[in-house]
């Protein structure tokens, strides 16, 4: 295909079709960064609301480095992947101490920032900054691997090689923050995964997997690792106008965030087993304790696992002593932790607010 031709026709696609979004409105360093960090793994639909509080909240990357990492968290609590709030945060700090507080303009620096890869670096740097390096996402793998009908692995070192050598051949020069969004919104809009609309399609005439009926066919991608199955019994501890929480300091999901006094298990387990762990007995060892409910198994799903939660809703006595692992929080005051979204709803359910 020639290049020439597949830049005009996709430009001139995207000038019919962008999106109003309000990080094209206004698309400073910062205001890309935030909504790329937002947008990985988090759909636009989702994702637009929590940018605007974000960047209300925190308008600049001072603010956000003067901020504490547990009221980010609190931010961006409802997203998942808090990873990515909490590399943000360090990552703003970065800018201050390393950069002088100014955004770096290069895709080389720009990849130096703790949780910017290659695809965020390329966004910002090309839309930002002009500059001419290809930002390839899921959706740009799809568009790709259609129009020129390649079947090689997306994921695959040979893969990863073969799209970005193609998309740096394509993207215009002139225009590479432009191209680069109007090949990604190709891919959200119009090359969509399932039953994309080919009749409509600009590039029908050109696409080969389309001649080749093999739309339905790419891209291909190697399998990933087996889904883990984690099972959660959660201790919802009630003390007269207080709930107990847990920290979660270790090297696991959810890091930094609160969730309940956790027995964890590698298989469902009933009421009578729970009494015999170390956890009950460390809050129940003198046996005062009252369970008021307990729920129905609730199934949260992460990236590569799958969480089986239940939640024992215990009224206790009050302790003699409790480890530094654990606080108690006066229910006026649950809402203003960060938690995991499954902590949160069960909160809202059990209306411990009130």
């Amino acid at each position: 295909m020639n290049t020439l031709f597949f830049r005009k026709k996709l430009l001139s696609w995207y000038d019919s079709h962008k999106r109003d979004l309000p990080w094209r409105i206004l698309p400073t360093p910062y205001n890309v960064w935030i909504s790329e960090i937002i947008l990985q793994q988090t759909r636009i639909n989702q994702g637009f609301n929590y940018y605007n509080r974000f960047v209300e909240m925190y308008p600049d990357i001072a603010s956000l480095a003067s901020s504490s990492e547990e009221n980010v968290l609190k931010m961006w609590q409802g997203l998942g992947y808090y990873t990515r709030a909490r590399n943000l945060h360090f990552a703003s700090k970065q800018i201050l101490n390393n950069f002088n507080g100014i955004f770096p303009d290069r895709f080389e620096e720009i990849k130096k920032l703790k949780g910017v890869g290659e695809y965020t670096a390329a966004a910002i740097a090309s839309i930002a900054f002009n500059e001419t390096v290809a930002a390839i996402d899921g959706n740009v793998y799809r568009v790709l691997s259609r129009i020129f009908d390649i079947d090689i692995p997306i994921n695959s070192g040979e893969g990863r090689k073969k799209f970005k050598e193609l998309a740096n051949q394509l993207i215009d020069p002139i225009k590479p923050g432009d191209f680069n969004q109007a090949l990604m919104e190709f891919g959200a809009l119009q090359c969509i995964p399932v039953n994309p609309d080919c009749t409509i399609c600009p590039f029908q005439s050109t696409c080969i997997a389309f001649r080749n009926q093999t739309i339905k066919y790419v891209p291909v991608k190697i399998k990933g690792p087996k889904v883990r199955e984690r099972y959660f019994n959660y201790l919802a501890i009630e003390q007269n106008h207080s709930i107990l929480f847990h920290k979660r300091i270790d090297q696991d999901i959810w890091k930094n965030l609160y969730d309940f006094p956790l027995i964890e298990s590698n298989h469902p387990v009933n009421l009578d087993e729970l009494i015999l762990s170390e956890t009950w007995k460390l809050f129940f060892s003198n046996g005062n304790v009252s369970i008021s409910e307990i729920s129905e198994e609730i199934i949260h799903l992460l990236s590569h696992q799958r969480i089986h939660a239940r939640f024992y809703h215990i009224l206790s006595e009050p302790f003699e002593k409790i480890t530094s692992r654990y606080i108690l929080i006066d229910k006026k005051d649950i809402f203003d932790l960060p938690v995991p979204k499954i902590i949160e709803k069960y909160l809202l359910k059990m209306n411990f607010i009130n």
